[in-house]
């Protein structure tokens, strides 16, 4: 009808060539819009697609940037830090604690044997100094566990043994426990002057017999496996009860060195 016609409407606008080449146009219908539609034209899309390729690159070189600051950059910064607190820094500390004090294996008393072996623990991987007779004898690597091993060759007489470690950085522990060890090479005395070999025990009262002697103070006395005591002055006897016939009676006397003298003697029993 003409009032729709008069009031339905179709506006039409440009926007300037300066901003961008945009045409629009919108129908309107008793001043109110009921359709609007904007036309982009050719020079709006190619700068759009300028942009998009512009920001495209700029992601991929901000990217690229960023790995190379991660996986290159920071890296040999890094590297070089290190190396300059390791050589210059005037603040690091020296070590300065002396290791572990060598714990040594308790050797034998006494020994007839002129080399003795000895081990014991210290610091792993530290240097163990022996020390024998007050002298420094040999050096002594200590193993990853800790554990050291060493011969030592023994003077006539008392000897003693201690150690001490010396780590990496050249600190030296105090000095061990000090021990004493007695090369004895000499056999004990043994005297059974009173039992004569071959002799005749008569009556059953006198079955009952008794071994007597004397030896060095501290030595052990076996009669036929049997332990006899001295006494301290080295005097010792035991009763062997004797068989009928023939007996073979063994005597041995045994010091600390474990130096060995044997007798024997026969006695022959007639009940």
């Amino acid at each position: 009808s003409s009032d729709v016609t008069r009031d339905l409407r179709f506006e039409l606008s440009t926007v300037p060539s300066s901003v961008s080449t945009l045409t629009s146009w919108r129908f309107c219908y008793n001043g109110r819009m009921v359709a609007q539609r904007t036309v982009s034209s050719r020079r709006v899309r190619k700068e759009k697609q300028k942009a998009m390729r512009q920001s495209i690159t700029m992601l991929v070189l901000a990217l690229l940037t960023l790995l190379l600051f991660i996986f290159v950059i920071i890296p040999i910064f890094i590297q070089g830090f290190n190396s300059f607190i390791d050589t210059s820094n005037p603040f690091q500390q020296s070590d300065t604690i002396p290791p572990q004090v060598p714990i040594l294996s308790a050797p034998v008393e006494a020994t007839f044997s002129a080399q003795i072996a000895l081990s014991g623990f210290a610091e792993a991987e530290s240097t163990v100094v022996m020390v024998l007779n007050g002298e420094r004898y040999e050096d002594v690597s200590v193993s990853e566990d800790g554990s050291f091993a060493v011969d030592l060759d023994l003077s006539d007489g008392e000897n003693t043994i201690a150690a001490y470690s010396i780590d990496g950085a050249g600190n030296e522990s105090e000095l061990s426990k000090t021990f004493t060890t007695t090369l004895d090479t000499e056999d004990p005395t043994l005297d059974i002057s009173s039992l004569e070999d071959g002799m005749t025990v008569e009556t059953r009262k006198n079955q009952n017999f008794t071994v007597s002697g004397t030896t060095d103070p501290g030595v052990k006395v076996f009669i036929n496996g049997r332990l006899s005591l001295p006494n301290s002055e080295g005097v010792f006897k035991q009763s062997v009860l004797l068989a009928e016939g023939e007996n073979l009676l063994v005597i041995e006397a045994i010091d600390k060195a474990g130096n060995t003298t044997t007798a024997e003697r026969t006695v022959t029993y007639i009940p």
